[in-house]
């Protein structure tokens, strides 16, 4: 039986900082997921990069713009890495487990 966990919205960093980031993400431990959903809040003015350890904004990783979703077939959460391109810049994260 498959899990949809929705998140609460949050403020992502303007420094690479994991998703599961309890100051700054979803702060779960639990990090087991099929599929983990990334959505750049529609009233965001800049973007924000998605990607392991080394996302950083405008060079690595992969670029949602404000209202874009991301879908990773993902078995484990913990290496996600979000950095946004500046600050007050929202996300939404579901995770399906």
């Amino acid at each position: 039986m498959e899990t949809f966990t929705s998140y609460t919205q949050f403020t992502a960093a303007t420094s690479s900082t994991a998703l599961t980031d309890a100051s700054n993400g979803i702060n779960t431990t639990e990090t087991k997921a099929k599929e983990v959903i990334i959505q750049a809040d529609n009233d965001n003015s800049g973007y924000i990069m998605v990607g392991g350890g080394e996302a950083i904004a405008d060079t690595k990783g992969i670029r949602i713009n404000a209202g874009d979703t991301l879908i990773l077939p993902v078995a484990d959460i913990s290496n996600i890495y979000l950095d946004a391109s500046a600050g007050s810049q929202t996300v939404n994260v579901s995770i399906i487990k």
